[in-house]
């Protein structure tokens, strides 16, 4: 059974922190800031004794959490970056101008650091689904570390996605912005998502031999291909629940 602990306890924490426990497994919230600790467990427990790791807090609280004492204490664990440089009131492009997460990465190099559920609202991470198929999660970052990633998104429901090394994350970073301006300017509230459907075709124009690509596929992992085959471009179909 893998122990998981959740570093933020704002409406995203908490928020990951119960969709876990819904599924049985067991899981740790800790709080970076003063405030009530009824129901929460200290910061230096979560970050020291749990398998995975997941951040839900300010990307500038999560750099300077992770720039100290916890950035070294991972011991090659898997901690889930589920932070957005540029949303939220402390929205600001990372120093660089590269992905956030490879920066929090350079700075907890004992962690094996994943880019992942940042796409995800509030809102939307109690239920994986929205009009009866399951959201995509983009998941970025080492092979072995997106695994952990993966199983976890599908225990909450979710359809994770490779979208490569966290060299790559900060596509992901983008798409949540973008989900995010979407979602005001239709007054979604959060719930809004993503679902991606993969297509291999046979090579000719307008060929009919085409089929569904299964998890295996999305994990990056082998796969025969037509010669030639192209892959459709994602479907993005939009839903509001109000």
């Amino acid at each position: 059974m893998t122990r998981y602990g959740v570093v933020g306890a704002g409406r995203m924490g908490l928020a990951l922190a119960r969709a876990i426990a819904a599924t049985g497994e067991p899981v740790l919230v800790a709080r970076t800031r003063p405030g009530p600790t009824a129901g929460l467990a200290p910061l230096d427990q979560v970050c020291r004794e749990c398998d995975v790791v997941l951040l839900a807090v300010p990307f500038p609280v999560a750099l300077a959490l992770l720039s100290g004492p916890t950035g070294r204490c991972g011991r090659g664990r898997t901690l889930v970056d589920a932070t957005n440089p540029r949303l939220g009131r402390h929205a600001a492009p990372p120093p660089g101008g590269g992905p956030g997460a490879e920066l929090l990465a350079r700075a907890a190099p004992s962690w094996r650091v994943v880019k992942a559920f940042n796409t995800v609202p509030a809102a939307q991470v109690a239920s994986g689904r929205l009009a009866g198929g399951p959201v995509s999660v983009p998941v970025a970052g080492e092979p072995a570390a997106k695994r952990e990633v993966f199983a976890l998104a599908r225990r909450l429901g979710f359809e994770p996605v490779d979208a490569g090394g966290l060299q790559d994350s900060g596509e992901v970073e983008s798409l949540a912005v973008l989900l995010s301006r979407i979602s005001d300017a239709h007054g979604l509230c959060g719930r809004i998502g993503i679902h991606i459907v993969q297509t291999v075709l046979d090579g000719s124009e307008g060929g009919s031999g085409s089929r569904r690509l299964g998890r295996r596929d999305l994990l990056g992992e082998a796969v025969e291909q037509p010669e030639h085959a192209v892959l459709q471009p994602a479907r993005v179909p939009l839903h509001a629940q109000q």
